[in-house]
């Protein structure tokens, strides 16, 4: 490990590298310090440290500048620049060191209320208050995350009232997990279980939630937490995805042996979650009478989408059925009406149509209470996930998700 000679460093800025920074542009801001401290030869007399988390994760990226004890909220490359030369605007400073000797916090700056981090005693006969926190994937599109949103709200009926019900986003939307965490803590919550709201298990229900627990856990000692599984293989999807398949007028109990269908995933490099797909598409295909359902990928892995079609084409399908497995529209819905537009095109004489996406069916929202009633008594597989990330921790390092 690097040892660093320090006699001659003057400042020492502790950069935040926790979850909620890092997803706001905390590593840019990272480089962006340490290139101007290199440009202009101060690497004697600055010296910079990542750090897990500093605290203020609403006033993300914060930066914090000793001995002078001065904490700065850097939310672009401009104001990291300014920070090494400490000519940092009024409205960037979060805290300075007072004439007393305790820090004074920027009047224009909101003021954030603390989180305590011990065990608060309970009242005589108070019940531990519980919370639920789905997370949802988080789509560039806002309309994907509303549907996110709205989901919830309409699954608050099948959960004990005496839960607190919160939602967050693992990326591209607000509140993240870390905030959602916070949000739990905020409201009383001492036992927080976290259920993601994910298709297949793959590296963001593996390492990425796991890893936003784990950090959790180091704030909030006295809180519970537990991990819900996802989705994954269950009774209640293929009623979902024969439903999608009905809303076009496809009779599922009826005889189609020209037909194929091309079930579709976004795809991952997840060994495990591509046979988990398999899996789905071969008990799907037992539930129809068709020619064949065949598998497909919008990214990251093989067949893709254009492969999937042309093998349909060349097996002798004279309508090809695109079923999209995701959860929410957005950008690769678009991408697959382009793609029946092109192929229809190249191939006039195949009926090519396209069901509607997975998506929040009713059918779900008990797929979803039952995963979050199994993180709450103890039989999730999740459980067992955070105890494989802290193994995968140990032996790598904590893992950073960003966008």
């Amino acid at each position: 490990m690097t040892t660093w000679n320090l006699q001659k460093t003057q400042r020492h800025l502790l950069i935040c590298n926790g979850a909620t920074c890092l997803s706001a542009g905390g590593e840019e801001v990272t480089q962006a310090i340490r290139r101007e401290i290199a440009e202009h030869k101060l690497d004697e007399v600055i010296h910079t440290s990542r750090t897990r988390c500093n605290g203020r994760c609403k006033d993300k990226c914060v930066v914090i500048s000793y001995p002078d004890a001065t904490w700065y909220h850097v939310p672009n490359d401009e104001v990291a620049r300014a920070v090494v030369h400490e000519e940092v605007e009024e409205e960037n400073i979060i805290y300075r060191l007072g004439a007393e000797g305790t820090f004074e916090h920027n009047d224009k700056r909101e003021t954030i209320q603390g989180i305590h981090k011990y065990k608060r005693k309970k009242k005589a006969g108070e019940k531990v208050k519980k919370a639920i926190l789905f997370v949802g994937h988080g789509s560039k599109l806002e309309a994907g995350n509303e549907e996110v949103r709205q989901f919830v709200e309409r699954t608050r009926y099948l959960i004990d009232p005496s839960f607190l019900v919160e939602t967050c986003f693992l990326e591209f939307a607000a509140p993240d997990i870390e905030e959602g965490i916070e949000n739990c803590v905020e409201k009383g919550a001492e036992e927080v279980h976290v259920v993601p709201i994910i298709l297949l298990h793959a590296g963001h229900s593996k390492l990425h939630i796991p890893a936003e627990i784990e950090h959790a856990r180091e704030h909030f000692p006295h809180i519970t937490f537990t991990y819900g599984q996802t989705i994954g293989i269950h009774d209640k999807i293929f009623k979902i995805l024969l439903a999608r398949l009905e809303e076009i007028g496809f009779d599922t109990a009826g005889q189609h042996p020209d037909t194929t269908i091309l079930f579709i995933a976004r795809g991952s490099s997840d060994a495990g979650a591509k046979a988990d797909f398999y899996k789905i598409t071969q008990l799907l295909a037992e539930k129809l009478h068709v020619k064949s359902v065949e598998c497909a990928f919008m990214g990251v892995t093989t067949p893709t989408v254009p492969d999937g079609i042309e093998h349909c084409v060349k097996s002798g399908a004279k309508r090809i059925v695109m079923l999209p497995y995701f959860l929410f529209t957005g950008i690769l819905m678009e991408r697959m009406k382009k793609m029946r537009e092109q192929f229809g095109e190249v191939y006039p004489d195949v009926a090519i149509d396209i069901a509607g996406y997975f998506g929040y069916h009713p059918e779900l929202q008990h797929v979803l209470v039952e995963r979050a009633e199994q993180a709450i008594n103890g039989t999730s597989t999740g459980m067992q996930d955070l105890e494989n990330y802290r193994e995968y921790a140990r032996i790598h390092g904590p893992v950073h998700h960003q966008h």
